[in-house]
């Protein structure tokens, strides 16, 4: 029996048509690749150019302020470190780098014989990196006059100097310390506190400097408009009891008699603790017990290099002010 001729030429006809489907299919499949071929390359070529965008790592570094010294050493990477300025005592063996000068009298002379290829400064110094702009000398400036700055810093100098993801580390460290901390105040008012007379958000009062050799404490300089003291009052629930527009004014007893806080917080350095003690330090402002806060007993004594200096430690410093301000 012969087949069905219409059927044969049907199934000859549709020959051609499957061949051409599969060159189609083919001819799409090879596109595809290919386009994932170059977007595969355009993509390594991409990462390859961010890479090389990279800010380069600096390998002889000098630091103009004591706080940037700890951040740097913080990072482990005091061994780019090759000046320092004066007073950057912690950790104790920045001391046996070369000292560069200070903020008034940095050494030009031996800033050049370092041969540093970057100089880490603050922002207040910003003369000092005009002066190395027309030497020659790459500059990088931190601010540190808040704690928002604070942290700031310490990415942008573990970017600039190769240690990104311990300064990522760091940093987490330090919100993780700073949220603990500021967790029993947010949004509650104080009442754990056996004096009636002190209000939801204690006035405080922060001394950074006094002549401590006198009988009652003279050439009071406190925290004023400016600095990260205040900032640290505020965020564990408290107030800072000077809200005039000097950045760090002194006080007289006349001016400390109007401001009246409710509890002082004075701030010490090491070698004054050693040298004159709690007990003296105390002593001296019972001369002034007309102040709220020496008759009620809340003036607090906190020593320690590493509160007066707005660095990567501050949150040491905010926890005594929590325990200062909420007794």
């Amino acid at each position: 029996m012969l087949p069905n001729t219409d059927t044969a030429s049907q199934t000859v006809d549709k020959r051609p048509d499957m061949i051409r489907s599969l060159l189609v299919a083919g001819a799409i499949i090879a596109v595809f690749l290919g386009s994932h071929v170059i977007r595969n390359q355009m993509r390594q070529g991409s990462e390859a150019n961010n890479l090389a965008k990279q800010p380069p790592s600096y390998q002889r570094v000098i630091a103009l302020s004591p706080s940037i010294v700890e951040i740097i050493y913080q990072l482990d990477l005091e061994k780019q470190l090759v000046g320092v300025p004066r007073y950057a005592n912690f950790p104790p063996e920045a001391k046996n780098k070369p000292c560069v000068g200070g903020y008034i009298d940095l050494q030009y002379e031996k800033v050049l014989e370092l041969g540093p290829d970057c100089v880490i400064l603050l922002k207040e110094q910003a003369t000092l990196a005009e002066k190395l702009q027309h030497l020659g000398i790459h500059s990088i400036t931190v601010d540190h006059n808040h704690t928002r700055g604070i942290i700031q810093s310490i990415n942008t100098i573990g970017n600039e100097l190769g240690h990104q993801l311990q300064a990522a580390q760091i940093v987490r460290e330090i919100k993780t310390a700073i949220n603990q901390l500021m967790s029993p105040y947010r949004n509650t008012p104080y009442r754990n506190t056996p004096y009636r007379n002190i209000p939801s958000k204690p006035r405080v009062l922060i001394c950074i400097s006094r002549d401590t050799t006198a009988s009652h404490p003279e050439q009071v300089i406190i925290a004023g408009s400016a600095g990260f003291h205040r900032e640290l009052v505020q965020m564990v629930g408290g107030s800072n009891a000077y809200q005039g527009s000097v950045s760090f004014p002194t006080m007289s007893r006349e001016k400390l008699i109007e401001l009246n806080p409710d509890v002082i917080i004075d701030l010490v350095n090491t070698e004054t603790w050693n040298k004159i003690g709690k007990q003296r330090l105390l002593s001296q402002w019972q001369a002034y017990s007309e102040l709220k806060a020496v008759s009620n007993q809340r003036v607090v004594i906190i020593h320690g290099d590493q509160h007066l200096i707005p660095g990567p430690r501050f949150p040491q410093t905010l926890e005594k002010f929590a325990r200062a301000i909420h007794p």
